[in-house]
């Protein structure tokens, strides 16, 4: 049986390195599981130099639809016909070999889709179908209509193929942990090749189905007065002011901020300089606050929580989002800057503490919202502050 591993990248998902050996390439290469490895890039970002790195790199490359992710990846493998496809992300940077041939078995055995426990991080990983259950997934979601969640499902297909009941899927239980000096190994490579990168997690275009704050607004009402607190220089900002009567984005990076008021102003959008405490000059201001992705990065994530509180008005919401804490491999965040990553426990007794209601909880599964319940990266809950 053929197998093919096909690595969706972007230009954002190349480190100042053009080393093979600091991206999973090489490690794929010398594994000799794959017949043939393909770099899948949307057209948008077509450039000499992913032609140049393809050259150097001794691998194909495909230029393919820019955001159904399920046609690109079936574009791009069909001429081979493949058995076995191998989905991984260029930036990964570090790939368990072990687990990955492990997943490409359970195809062979005749399973459409092999998915992992909601307590592994894919980052060490990556999604394993077979040729023929993507060729359906790209014909069964061109029946679906273009609405945010069959959008969803084209970007992500592999939640499609999961999730959709149309598949036969299997779970390998992986509870490997991996020791202290592997950890640091891993963890001092990618701070190598992450430390010099301006923002390297900052790319989430607007226009990008998966924008986690095209899912924000649906708790955004159309009187609303909101906060965007680490609103960065990605443009979701602007996203919330489609909906909203105003839109206060806040950052302490005063260059986002500048590029903001540059790239994303609206005439509803007001960018400001500051940290968290700036809140404190907006007392019961603001009807949502919404936090995404922030809280894992501040020194006292309580008086965080309890500036927000105060900032919110009587009946007013916060939108918080934050990462998982997965177990395995690491069972501790991955990249240095995350002082701290969040259990359910955990996250919701921080809430509690800092005079928060839960009304509504879910979680993510790269780039979908399901039931916190099945969340495997990412925890998002909406809370109304306790008044007294």
């Amino acid at each position: 049986m053929s197998t093919i591993a096909v690595i969706q990248c972007t230009n954002s998902d190349l480190y100042k390195s053009k080393n093979p050996d600091d991206y999973c390439i090489s490690s794929l290469k010398k594994s000799g599981m794959f017949d043939t490895i393909i770099l899948a890039i949307p057209k948008q970002e077509k450039s000499t130099v992913f032609d140049e790195l393809s050259k150097t790199w001794g691998v194909e490359i495909f230029y393919g639809s820019n955001y159904n992710v399920a046609e690109r990846l079936y574009d791009a493998t069909k001429k081979f016909n493949p058995d076995v496809v191998v989905r991984v992300l260029l930036k990964r940077f570090y790939i368990d070999l072990e687990l990955v041939h492990n997943m490409i078995e359970k195809i062979k055995e005749g399973f459409d889709y092999v998915s992992l426990d909601n307590n592994v991080n894919y980052e060490v990983a990556a999604d394993v179908t077979s040729f023929n259950a993507l060729k359906m997934a790209v014909n069964l979601l061109k029946e679906l209509p273009n609405d945010h969640i069959s959008n969803i499902y084209r970007f992500t297909p592999w939640n499609f193929i999961e999730h959709s009941g149309k598949f036969n899927v299997t779970i390998i239980d992986y509870q490997k942990s991996w020791n202290k000096d592997k950890i640091k190994q891993i963890k001092k490579k990618l701070f190598r090749l992450v430390e010099s990168e301006e923002d390297p997690f900052s790319k989430i275009e607007d226009n990008n189905p998966a924008s986690r704050y095209l899912f924000y607004t649906k708790f955004i009402g159309s009187n609303d007065v909101v906060m965007d607190i680490a609103c960065g220089q990605v443009g979701g900002t602007t996203v919330l002011a489609d909906y909203a009567k105003k839109v206060y984005g806040i950052d302490s990076n005063e260059s986002y901020i500048s590029k903001s008021k540059e790239k994303f102003n609206k005439k509803n959008i007001e960018y400001l300089h500051g940290t968290d405490k700036l809140l404190e000059k907006f007392p019961s201001a603001f009807d949502k606050v919404v936090s995404s992705h922030t809280l894992e990065h501040v020194d006292n994530d309580q008086l965080f929580l309890e500036r927000i509180r105060d900032s919110l008005t009587d009946d007013g919401k916060l939108i918080l989002e934050v990462p998982k804490l997965l177990l395995y491999p690491l069972g501790e965040p991955l990249y240095s800057f995350h002082i701290r990553e969040y259990t359910t426990f955990d996250l919701e007794k921080l809430l509690h503490e800092t005079g928060f209601e839960i009304i509504e909880k879910y979680g993510g599964s790269r780039n979908e919202y399901v039931n916190i319940e099945n969340a495997r990266n990412v925890l998002l809950y909406i809370c109304k502050k306790t008044l007294n």
